[in-house]
């Protein structure tokens, strides 16, 4: 039995003294893959350059030997260079220092790329190592209190056997027999307990981390990039050019933002280079407008400060104000970055929540329209740290009543973040209103320097209070895809509809939340929809909207018929396809491709889209990889973005905890593999008969929707949806049911 406890306790002193040995290796490979792509940059400087080191070295002849950039002269043998004229054993030491130079000096501002299907590149052991880093630090994290305890549980009880063989039993006295007979029957339970199972679990996944292969690390690395990065960059205190992070932040102004302390004990999770500048930003600009580009983390960025500015344990108070559509997002966010408690001011329960936010502090998340019920409950009564307004080009009128709610906080708030994925600097007027809000001095001079809105100094101009980053700019690796779940609050009409479906016992129809009604404007869904591809819109971005059913595309269609550029069923021919692909690629005012999954998920390709958006999860996993696989490929030039819209408390949260649950067993990427046929098995007709009748369990005591008077009545909803199913027979035939 010591012998066990004692092997548990060497395993976890090594798991918590391997954090060192770990980063270092992740550094060494860091800096030798940063390096090794700087040597092959020394191809685009030339030779001329070294003239400009006043070393005398002699750069005519090395051109007129061929010599022409520092990687000719890199790979040139010492006796090749010695053998030229004028160029001795003294100049090539001056040209091999002088080359290591500009290597060292690139490498520092080389972004680094893991290619997980190029074994060529050389960044699949350093993916590796940052996947076992990764995985090692979480174990790390939440073993270590566990870890110091068993330590000093283990040495206890060591020291209190004090008999460890019979011939000293026999020698021994009764009170060192007494004291070593407790400590084996105390050291027999604990073998047995809790405690000791989740030491063994433990060390059991540590052990695993230890031992993932190249294709577990690349999974991990494709659900979870930004974070291999994040480790990169800080392992490494890699940099970037100045405007990859600062944007157009002057160098002087920079600098101060960059020496601004930044506190992210509890903050969970990890931050960009870039992500950690924004986040900077915010706290020393104190009112300012975030305008990365959709997709670079503006929400990470103000969870973030928000962590720094509750790190003092104060009390912070703050104030997230956003469409209704994003309320849920929010929520989860801040919950799953930080450990600051949350409330939805939203709903039935508002005022309930708001009086425990104002008792409590934290966070509040609420929406424009709410924001006119508690306005007044928080101006010249509640002081705010940090005031988010998200989606700010929603208070660009200045005569709205939405805008002067949220203008009545101006002075009951320390610090302002309005966040716009759009480039508002396109229009001057209405970004000049937003900076109104918050710096109306250069609010006033923007407008009179309106006419030289595209010239850098303009820019420079608003730097103090406008911060935008691009992709391309801050993301020298491009990852690839990113998904991202759109969670979205049913509305009432969703509701009674979701209810009904339940009633019927209609799996399909299930499927189909927040997408029944004729009329999408009350869809929560498709309010998401279209904000998703406004933003898409004003950045350029063109967007393949898939769904597994014929009326979710018909009725999406019609509501964004303005910017619709075709639409393709099971039923479209196949040169037809080809053709709306090749006028949805040449286009540009009609951004928008509407596809049946089963039609549009296979066999095209769609790489002038870069946003994919699923209006429900699917039943087989595959036509959802297959379905992104058609707009990442080869000839893509934009990272993909994927969006989920969910319906929190529905079929599509049960769908999608069932595939985080089963995440570890499939390897949903595998193609033609026997895992990824198990995967499309995931919803068997056994999983949807107990899910339906659990849903029924859930819903139905609680729906009223039988009694008189309500939205809709037991029989109104039969008849409804026997209606409505005869329209959709064709997707029901479609169906697994």
């Amino acid at each position: 039995m010591e012998e066990i406890l004692l092997t548990y306790d060497r395993m976890l002193t090594s798991m918590m003294d391997g954090e060192e040995k770990q980063t270092e290796r992740v550094r060494s490979l860091s800096l030798a893959a940063a390096g090794k792509k700087a040597r092959n940059a020394l191809g685009n400087i030339s030779v001329e350059e070294l003239r400009k080191s006043r070393a005398g070295i002699r750069v005519q002849v090395l051109e007129e030997a061929g010599f022409l950039t520092l990687q000719d002269l890199d790979r040139a043998p010492d006796a090749a260079l010695c053998a030229l004229e004028g160029i001795g054993e003294k100049q090539v030491a001056s040209i091999r220092r002088l080359t290591e130079e500009f290597v060292e000096s690139m490498a520092a501002y080389m972004p680094i790329r893991i290619d997980p299907s190029d074994p060529e590149n050389g960044s699949l052991e350093l993916m590796e190592e940052t996947a076992r880093l990764l995985r090692c630090r979480r174990v790390r994290e939440e073993a270590g209190g566990a870890a110091a305890s068993y330590h000093a549980f283990t040495e206890d009880l060591r020291r209190r056997l004090l008999i460890r063989n019979s011939l000293r039993w026999l020698l021994s006295g009764r009170e060192k027999k007494e004291m070593t007979a407790e400590a084996a029957e105390e050291m027999k339970e604990y073998l047995i307990s809790p405690g000791f199972e989740r030491i063994r679990r433990l060390a059991g996944i540590y052990q695993e981390a230890l031992d993932m292969g190249q294709k577990e690390a690349a999974k991990d690395f494709a659900s979870a990039s930004a974070d291999f990065y994040a480790l990169i960059e800080t392992l490494t205190s890699m940099r970037s050019f100045g405007p990859r992070i600062y944007g157009s932040v002057p160098e002087k102004l920079a600098a101060e933002i960059d020496r601004e302390p930044l506190d992210l004990k509890t903050f969970k999770g990890n931050l960009r280079a870039y992500q950690a500048f924004g986040t900077r930003y915010i706290l020393h600009q104190k009112r300012v407008l975030l305008g990365d580009e959709m997709g670079l983390g503006k929400t990470i960025q103000a969870i973030a400060a928000m962590c720094h500015l509750s790190a003092g344990g104060q009390g912070e108070r703050f104030l997230i104000v956003c469409p209704a559509s994003v309320l849920t997002n929010w929520c989860r966010e801040i919950s799953r970055f930080s450990s600051i408690p949350v409330r939805l001011l939203h709903g039935s329960g508002m005022m309930d929540s708001f009086a425990l936010w104002e008792k409590e502090s934290g966070a509040a998340v609420t929406n424009y329209e709410s924001m006119a019920r508690i306005a007044d409950r928080i101006n010249n009564r509640l002081r705010l740290s940090l005031l988010v307004i998200d989606e700010a080009h929603y208070i660009k009128n200045p005569d709205a009543k939405r805008t002067a709610n949220i203008r009545l906080l101006e002075d009951e708030s320390d610090r302002i973040l309005l966040m716009s994925g759009t480039p508002v600097e396109n229009r001057v007027e209405e970004m000049c209103a937003l900076i109104d809000f918050i710096r109306p001095d250069l609010a006033d001079q923007a407008r009179k320097l309106a006419y030289m809105r595209q010239v850098p100094e303009f820019k420079e101009i608003l730097s103090p209070v406008y911060l935008r980053r691009q992709r391309d700019q801050v993301l020298g690796e491009l990852p690839p895809v990113e998904e991202k779940q759109e969670w979205c609050p049913m509305t009432m009409e969703d509701l009674a509809w979701y209810t009904a479906s339940v009633m019927t016992r209609n799996f399909t129809d299930m499927r189909r939340v927040a997408f029944h009604q004729e009329d999408l404007t009350s869809s929560s869904k498709a309010q998401r929809l279209c904000e998703i591809c406004r933003e898409a819109k004003e950045d350029g971005r063109k967007v393949v909207i898939y769904s597994f059913f014929r009326e979710t595309i018909r009725k999406t269609a019609a509501l964004l018929q303005e910017d619709l550029a075709g639409v393709i069923t099971g039923s479209t021919p196949a040169q037809d396809r080809q053709t709306l692909l090749d006028d949805f690629s040449a286009g540009e005012d009609r951004h928008i491709l509407l596809c049946q999954i089963q039609a549009g998920g296979t066999g095209l390709n769609m790489q002038a889209a870069s946003i994919v958006i699923f209006c429900e999860p699917q039943i087989k996993p595959s036509l959802t990889r297959q379905a992104v696989a058609r707009v990442f490929r080869m000839g893509q030039i934009r990272n993909v973005l994927v969006f989920h819209l969910l319906c929190p408390d529905s079929v599509d949260e049960a769908m999608m905890r069932r595939l985080e649950e089963k995440q570890k067993e499939f390897d949903l990427y595998a193609e033609g593999s026997a895992l990824a046929e198990a995967a499309d098995q995931l919803f068997d007709k056994e999983w949807i008969r107990e899910f339906v009748d659990a849903e029924a369990g859930r819903y139905l005591p609680a729906s009223g929707l039988s009694e008189p008077g309500n939205l809709l009545t037991s029989t109104d909803a039969i008849y409804a949806l026997r209606d409505y199913n005869k329209e959709s027979r064709e997707d029901l035939s479609d169906s697994i049911m």
